[in-house]
């Protein structure tokens, strides 16, 4: 299985591409998936239209997937293999949480990017029961390595 990560950051994220796509891949790997997947990094503003535009909630959040269901308009045709989506990410908003939560950034960071993987692969902590946070912790104890990098580490 291969999986395709190609890393958008138009917020300066500072861990750079490298650590994002790796432990992307790596989720995607640990749950049996392959394709392409492009994560963004954005600012406050256009994260906050992005919310108010497609989930009706007016403020910014950490993160959103747009999966890329098989023939959905809008979504060019992948030559290299299915396109999963794209998880759209604000680094300002995940920092935030991280304090909150007085949590490592990259701890912080990691577990968005877990998160979006996984609503892209169809998880619905909304609906699921706990299934999807279950998975998620699962995958940070798994994938620490490639968590740990994010800062660094």
């Amino acid at each position: 299985m291969s999986a395709r990560v190609e890393v958008v950051d138009q917020a300066g994220l500072g861990p750079g591409a490298g650590p994002v796509s790796d432990l992307v891949a790596a989720a995607l790997e640990a749950e049996g998936a392959s394709g392409a997947v492009v994560v963004a990094f954005i600012e406050e503003q256009a994260m906050a239209v992005l919310n108010a535009r497609y989930r009706g909630v007016d403020e910014p959040t950490d993160v959103l997937s747009f999966r890329s269901e098989e023939g959905e308009a809008g979504w060019p045709k992948s030559r290299t293999g299915p396109d999963l989506g794209e998880i759209v990410v604000c680094p300002s908003v995940v920092r935030r949480y991280a304090e909150e939560e007085d949590a490592v950034f990259g701890a912080q960071l990691g577990w968005t990017l877990i998160h979006g993987v996984l609503h892209l692969l169809g998880y619905d902590h909304e609906k699921d029961d706990g299934g999807m946070r279950r998975r998620e912790q699962g995958l940070l104890v798994e994938l620490v390595v490639a968590v740990r990098a994010l800062d660094g580490r």
